[in-house]
């Protein structure tokens, strides 16, 4: 007997193991978690009935989920992706953000690449890329987590205790879309840097 695509594809077993090639763990012995199995079925659900979504979503992949409490009432979910990836992934950010969040009962959903920062080396001979350095990881987090919104401008305040809270403005052409995402923008950065922030659209 002959099995057509559509129905090999409707059984549940096939499903899931379809689904989790979306997922691809830096490492061949983490095993998935709860949530990024489901993160991997929503996009999977996505690029099969999406007409805009589907092509683009065919060849990309994420490499962990992580869900964040913002206050007593919402969490956020965080989706780690291959930084070479990134950029297909912006391509496609606002549909794709909408689509998950449907998905998610509202809950916000952050797209950031997968970024490790290298320890400093004690010796000069030794070459640290720049990209991968503290500083530069963090402010590509920071960039990854208000996108679309562009970074107009810094501002760091140094509190009597010593410790610093950044004050990050963005381009007000993404206020009607991002306003009500600011707190998670915070939050998301304290969670991924342990640096304090609060998010604002530039006047």
């Amino acid at each position: 007997t002959t099995v057509t695509p559509s129905l090999f594809l409707s059984h549940p077993t096939h499903q899931m193991f379809t689904a989790l090639r979306k997922l691809k763990k830096r490492s061949e012995a983490q095993k998935e978690t709860e949530l990024e199995n489901t993160v991997a079925h929503a996009i999977f659900d996505i690029e099969v009935n999406n007409k805009d979504l589907k092509y683009a979503l065919q060849p990309i992949s994420f490499v962990s989920a992580r869900e964040i409490k913002i206050s007593k009432t919402r969490s956020a979910i965080i989706i780690f992706v291959p930084r070479r990836e990134l950029q297909q992934y912006q391509e496609i950010h606002t549909k794709l953000v909408r689509e998950l969040e449907k998905k998610f009962s509202g809950k916000h959903i952050l797209i950031v690449a997968q970024r490790r920062a290298l320890q400093k080396r004690t010796s000069s001979l030794i070459h640290r890329p720049r990209a991968r350095t503290l500083k530069v990881v963090n402010e590509n987090i920071m960039k990854d987590i208000c996108y679309p919104a562009e970074i107009s401008g810094l501002r760091t305040r140094v509190k009597t205790d010593g410790s610093e809270h950044l004050k990050i403005f963005l381009d007000p052409s993404e206020k009607v879309n991002l306003e009500g995402k600011l707190s998670t923008f915070s939050v998301a950065y304290r969670k991924l840097t342990g640096k304090t922030s609060s998010f604002q659209f530039a006047e």
